[in-house]
């Protein structure tokens, strides 16, 4: 496959991988905090806590289903990819194996973001449609970071 198409392949799969998430934040910030008009971010049922099931869906979701649909094309020659990669990653190349240390990623990162803003930025509480709004936003950044990535180490992996 050329780079023009291994290039756009990789694009598509990272707006897909990121637009999904981003949907899917935006309708766990109405399940989880709809009605509030303040949601606050620390204590139990603060946008704190919750970074951490958040980051470790995108993590999850975000690394298995690009990485087992890229594995998956390569396999039924959906996707050629032309030549060998010399090199492969340290993680797993098993689509379940590789989206829990994405998930661990994932999660260290979303509880490191809100933490900035909860401690650093010292943020208090956020009104539900700013809430709405970082929740849909971080996840579509996470979502596409994810994707971006472990779409490139398929392609690395799978190609052999």
């Amino acid at each position: 496959m050329s780079d023009m198409t291994l290039n756009r392949y990789k694009s598509l799969e990272t707006v897909v991988g990121a637009v999904i998430n981003g949907l899917f934040s935006l309708f766990f910030v109405f399940l989880i905090f709809g009605g509030l008009d303040v949601v606050p971010m620390q204590g139990d049922s603060g946008l704190f806590i919750d970074s951490i099931p958040q980051g470790l869906a995108i993590g999850f979701m975000g690394a298995f289903f690009p990485s087992f649909l890229t594995r998956k094309r390569i396999r039924n020659g959906q996707l050629h990819i032309n030549g060998q990669s010399g090199h492969t990653s340290w993680l797993p190349s098993h689509p379940v194996l590789r989206a829990l240390v994405f998930a661990v990623f994932g999660a260290a990162l979303s509880l490191n973001f809100f933490a900035l803003l909860t401690f650093a930025v010292n943020i208090e509480a956020l009104a539900f449609s700013t809430a709405a709004v970082v929740k849909t936003i971080w996840g579509i950044c996470l979502g596409g970071l994810v994707a971006a990535i472990t779409i490139r180490l398929a392609l690395n992996d799978y190609a052999h």
